[in-house]
């Protein structure tokens, strides 16, 4: 037997085979080394109850092998290389948003594990700040909520930074809040959140429902700032005050808020749904161009001139 928590801390990739005990003598095959821990399930199992999953004796040492390999220790070492870097980063962001998004309410554990994911986020943009390209790349993995959720946060976090009013507890701010945007969404119907198709204006009218449903996910829990709570409530609200739960306008939009739902938006499109393909880059930044009053305008600019030099860097 070995404690599930362990799995919570460390890379996808393990050499062994992991079991899930169902009586005495009957054990399930859960994760392979050829697949990997899959995290999802690796929540369910958790917000089950499940202390304890299980490995075969002659696996012993690589398992210990496995929990050596710590992302502290993969982030401190100046010899792993970026790319490690942000896949081991990436893959403890995917665990976090699991874990996050089956359950009713959310834990001060897993707030924090949030909290930690996203320094380690900021720590990396200071090290190398043309890791967007590498991060957006590696993160299109897993489903659209989990992945959209991820790629939130990281752009949030640059454009946060390229307004030029970022200091590090902005940073954080809108890091979590790009984590935790669309957790509300969680708490919708199957057939709305997996549509294959355009959704009707009812289906619409419960799909704004999610910013307050996400509210009431992440109440009483300490381990998230107010800040955050303002953006999952208000990073649908637009400035020209068409926007939803509560039709605010410019001014009175909390401004990490509108670097979030700008960051969503964009997100949204560069990303291949079922009911139509991904937008190239410039198509996207084209169409959010277009939707006047819908975005704080300076903050268009910065999307714009973001893009722009991860594009030159990229060719270069």
């Amino acid at each position: 037997p070995v404690d599930i928590r362990t799995f919570r801390a460390t890379s996808k990739d393990i050499s062994f085979d992991v079991y899930l005990r169902l009586s005495d003598e009957n054990y399930a095959h859960v994760f392979s080394k050829s697949s990997g821990v899959d995290y999802k399930r690796l929540a369910q199992y958790i917000h089950k109850g499940v202390s304890h999953l299980y490995i075969r004796t002659e696996d012993e040492q690589l398992f210990k092998d496995y929990l050596n390999q710590s992302p502290e220790k993969i982030f401190q070492d100046p010899k792993v290389p970026d790319s490690k870097k942000v896949s081991t980063l990436l893959n403890m962001a995917d665990q976090n948003i699991n874990e996050l998004f089956n359950v009713v309410k959310v834990s001060d554990e897993a707030a924090a594990t949030s909290a930690k994911i996203v320094k380690n986020f900021i720590s990396l943009m200071a090290q190398n700040p043309k890791t967007l390209a590498t991060l957006l790349k590696t993160a299109s993995h897993g489903e659209y909520l989990y992945y959209h959720s991820i790629s939130t946060a990281v752009i949030s976090m640059f454009l946060a930074k390229a307004s030029g009013q970022a200091n590090a507890r902005m940073l954080e701010i809108c890091g979590m809040g790009g984590f935790l945007h669309d957790i509300g969404i969680t708490m919708l119907a199957k057939e709305i959140t997996d549509s294959p198709t355009e959704l009707t204006a009812a289906q619409w009218r419960e799909m704004r429902s999610h910013p307050k449903l996400g509210m009431k996910m992440v109440e009483g829990t300490p381990n998230i700032p107010d800040e955050v709570r303002y953006i999952i409530m208000q990073h649908h609200e637009e400035p020209s005050g068409s926007g939803y739960p509560n039709g605010l306008r410019g001014p009175v939009i909390f401004y990490p808020a509108k670097i979030v739902g700008l960051a969503d938006s964009f997100c949204a499109l560069i990303t291949k749904r079922p009911f139509r393909e991904a937008y190239t880059v410039e198509q996207a930044l084209a169409v959010i161009q277009s939707e006047s009053g819908k975005f704080d305008r300076e903050l268009v600019k910065h999307l714009h001139t973001l893009f722009g030099a991860q594009k030159q860097k990229a060719a270069a």
